[in-house]
């Protein structure tokens, strides 16, 4: 669930904005074959927009393929001030594939990949309220989002809070555990990551997970694992001394 960085040479503060110009009421209607989006793919592109006076952008229709599912937005920008523009919207997203999915955050000027560790296809409903720069990238720090989600035919790859248990588990690979379905409500409040308690059912077995994790990479989990998995090496650790 870490974020992994691709470096950009990009200055968001510095970059055009629509919302310092006068604005009127309009209504726009696009269908767009294929479009290359920051290096991103999209397909089948529908979209149908308004402006009004008072510098708002209604987004009243969004869909599109992407990364081998489907995406669909509604929602609008609120650019009364344009030095602060915000965005509120509800996603449903289906099956989308964590592995091809490219997410544009402020941060360090960099765009991030959300697919270092968790990895599978996603499907679910995100509502949220993000502070936007003038290009339209978000700032995650002073953003709000509630994602219910879940992931199928996932796996948490070099997951370091797992990692870091390694040595009680010597007969298990801890790198890659795999798991069926995970569903919950995650949680994003100024660039901090909320999971509430979940049941995993892994290839380890049953796992309980909790926690915590910024974008900078500072995690605070809780991982609960049956004893039955740990190995007599690991159980003589534990109690050692």
């Amino acid at each position: 669930m870490a974020f992994e960085g691709i470096d950009v040479d990009t200055n968001h503060q510095a970059a055009f904005n629509v919302f310092d110009l006068p604005f009127s009421e309009m209504s726009f209607e696009a269908e767009i074959g294929k479009l290359n989006y920051h290096n991103f793919w999209l397909v089948d592109f529908h979209a149908v927009a308004r402006t009004t006076k008072n510098h708002y952008i209604h987004l009243d229709t969004l869909s599109l393929h992407a990364a081998d599912g489907t995406l669909a937005i509604k929602g609008y920008f609120n650019g009364s001030d344009p030095e602060h523009i915000y965005f509120h919207s509800t996603m449903e997203a289906e099956k989308l594939d964590l592995d091809k999915l490219l997410f544009k955050f402020e941060n360090f000027g960099q765009d991030y990949l959300i697919n270092e560790n968790l990895h599978g296809k996603v499907s679910g409903t995100i509502k949220s309220k993000f502070l936007v720069h003038p290009d339209l990238t978000p700032i995650i720090d002073k953003s709000e989002a509630d994602m219910d989600l879940t992931v199928y035919q996932g796996s948490l790859v070099n997951f370091a809070p797992l990692s870091a248990m390694s040595s009680y588990f010597s007969d298990k690979n801890l790198n890659n555990v795999r798991f069926d379905t995970l569903q919950n409500t995650f949680e994003l409040r100024e660039g901090i990551l909320s999971i509430p308690l979940m049941n995993i059912n892994s290839s380890l077995g049953f796992i309980e997970l909790s926690g915590k994790q910024s974008l900078d990479m500072n995690m605070d989990y809780f991982i609960r694992i049956p004893l039955g998995l740990v190995t007599s090496v690991g159980f003589k650790s534990l109690f050692a001394g």
